[in-house]
């Protein structure tokens, strides 16, 4: 017969939880009134209540890794009351410091969340060393984190079965009672058990003595099966395609797909965490083979790398260093010195892997080394080159362009001018130009300053906008069918702002569209300047569609008069192409465009084409 506890023994239990760590409880109830408050309340950045508690709920999320990893770290170091006191302070000075050097919402870009993500990720891999950081235990270390680890899918699935009871329960009434419950109950139950209750259940397998753990020699079966069945086949079918991909480049003489880095980290990291999770059986009579595998493993990421370096050097000669290439570039360095480490020495200790990505996470964040400065000065000097080759930047200043900029060379000008404005970096070019980028203020009728810049440098003008009006540009013929050959996906896209038909009522921040590529709905929004869109997946900016010098040029090229409302377009000329920024490239094969023009300015009211992407 199951014995259930008494509400005596459940209360000293919480008790005890709160009792050794009080930050971590607070922080999960912060977090959970956080994501209450913002799902009452919407979540609207202009209000600085609504920005308030989105602050406070990442702070607390943080919180929640570092008051734990502070509290190991104290009953590891044995310190007196109040030793353990201070470092929890000292812990809420880091993270009160992080919460106000958050910019105001209007500066809170994709850099601010990268920057946050990273310090996330350091929290986590704080907590799985903490308690070890001086020690040599590394079977102490291995099995501190093997129990957190199977704690965590435990909390994990009792959370999530007893929300999904609730939820239940809650759809019945509604359905059969007819008591209505709004969807946002579900949410707050949900925050209540995925940030208390889920917690608590975790906490409560923190072992206490931890350097008992030293002299545990206990490995789940399960997890054993799980990795030799499972994960160490699928390494070894991945690391088998990845080598004749290799062998391909070789014999063919190509240089490899830009996403190939991506799936080499990505394989090296399951690897290495294979390794890691059956890391204890490697001694065993009966395991010698663990050894063996570890080590040709650690030989065969050498030719993975260099393909890696070869495919992240090609897209940094082309378009320059991002953050996505930086830490690609980062993560390729570190897997080198792994490897190395594991192939020559002889202790093999396994902490090394979470405290050296430790110090990578915080040395990447920030600083003149790090992954958003070296990006943006990488970015504004791949921006100086073009300028200077098309003479718009002489003797380090800004002039205005005096001749017709391809397309190609005035959409890399305009990206860049838009990524630096993205990261609140714009300012950077201040020595440029004689006018105060700080003080810009919808100079020119732009809401941002990019554009005021771009109309500076005359990119905007060289199109030699001439007249106004509605007007439309049209397929030749409608192909019985389009040749896909090469290409990964096939949409149909289909864009329609009815303001825009209209002079008086213009406005394109109302009008948006959606592309679906393969599982991905991109959004299709408009970006700085009319007839110039940004595709975005979520929040991530993919690429930049510049219909306007699309349009503009073909109206140039068909037209030079400009006269004519209806232009016929060939097939071979209505076609559209750009490169994302995660390497994806986009075919747009139009068969209808129609606009209004207004002065030099153009504003997209319908679009119709099918779009092939691949990725590069």
């Amino acid at each position: 017969m199951i014995k259930l506890p008494s509400i005596k023994s459940l209360l000293t239990q919480i008790g005890s939880i709160v009792k050794r760590f009080p930050f971590v409880v607070i922080s999960a109830f912060l977090l959970t009134a956080s994501f209450t408050y913002i799902t009452h309340q919407g979540l609207n950045f202009k209000d600085p209540y609504s920005f308030f508690w989105t602050k406070l709920s990442m702070c607390s999320a943080l919180g929640l890794s570092l008051f734990l990893a502070t509290t190991l770290l104290s009953e590891a170091k044995e310190y007196s009351l109040k030793g353990k006191i201070l470092a929890q302070f000292i812990t809420l000075a880091f993270i009160l410091a992080y919460y106000f050097s958050i910019e105001k919402y209007e500066n809170f870009n994709l850099d601010s969340f990268t920057r946050y993500s990273l310090y996330i990720i350091a929290a986590h891999l704080f907590v799985a060393f903490s308690a070890f950081t001086s020690s040599n235990q590394i079977n102490g270390f291995w099995q501190f984190n093997k129990t957190l680890f199977l704690r965590f899918l435990l909390s994990a699935l009792y959370t999530s079965v007893l929300y999904g009871g609730i939820a239940l329960a809650f759809w019945l009434i509604d359905e059969l009672l007819h008591f209505k419950i709004e969807y946002t109950k579900y949410l707050y139950i949900w925050y209540v058990l995925a940030g208390v209750l889920n917690t608590f259940i975790f906490l409560a397998g923190v072992p206490k003595d931890l350097s008992a753990l030293e002299n545990d020699i206990s490995y789940p079966k399960g997890l054993k099966a799980f990795t030799q069945f499972v994960l160490l086949p699928l390494i070894t079918l991945y690391l088998l395609i990845l080598y004749v991909y290799f062998g391909k480049i070789i014999i063919h003489w190509n240089l490899p797909k830009g996403y190939v880095s991506y799936l080499i980290v990505s394989f090296s990291f399951m690897g290495i965490l294979s390794l890691l999770l059956i890391y204890p059986l490697r001694d065993t009579e009966e395991n010698k083979w663990i050894k063996i595998f570890s080590k040709w493993f650690y030989v065969a990421l050498y030719p993975l790398i260099i393909l890696l370096g070869i495919s992240i050097y090609q897209r940094i000669a082309e378009y320059g260093i991002t953050e996505n290439r930086y830490f690609i570039l980062v993560l390729a360095a570190w897997l080198v010195i792994i490897a190395s480490y594991f192939l020559l020495s002889k202790k093999e200790n396994i902490k090394i892997i979470p405290v050296t990505l430790f110090a990578i996470a915080i040395l990447t964040s920030a600083g003149p080394w790090g992954a958003f400065s070296v990006s943006r000065h990488s970015q504004k000097n791949r921006l100086e080159k073009l300028l200077i080759t098309n003479g718009i930047l002489v003797n380090g200043k800004i002039i205005k362009a005096t001749k017709k900029l391809n397309d190609s060379t005035r959409e890399d000008i305009s990206s860049i001018m838009g990524y630096l404005e993205e990261s609140n970096s714009i300012d950077m070019l201040q020595p440029w130009f004689t006018i105060h980028i700080d003080s810009i203020h919808n100079t020119f009728g732009y809401k941002y300053k990019a554009d005021t810049l771009l109309t500076i440098m005359g990119i905007y003008e060289s199109y030699n906008y001439s007249s106004s009006g509605n007007f439309e540009l049209t397929a030749s013929t409608t192909p019985a069918s389009i040749l896909v050959k090469g290409f990964d996906y096939y949409s149909q896209f289909s864009y329609y702002c009815p303001n825009n038909s209209d002079s008086s009522l213009l406005d394109t921040t109302k009008c948006s569209g959606n592309l679906v590529i393969g599982g991905d709905s991109l959004s299709f929004i408009p970006y700085h300047f009319p007839c110039r869109y940004a595709l975005m997946n979520h929040r991530k900016f993919i690429a930049i569609v510049d219909i306007s010098g699309f349009v503009s040029g073909l109206r140039n090229q068909l037209d030079s008069t400009n006269s004519l409302y209806t232009l016929i377009v060939p097939n071979d000329k209505f076609i559209y192409e750009v490169t994302g920024s995660d390497s994806t490239l986009f075919h747009f094969q139009f068969s209808y465009i129609q606009a209004n023009k207004i002065n030099t300015k153009f504003y997209l009211y319908s679009i119709n084409a099918v779009v092939l992407t691949k990725h590069l």
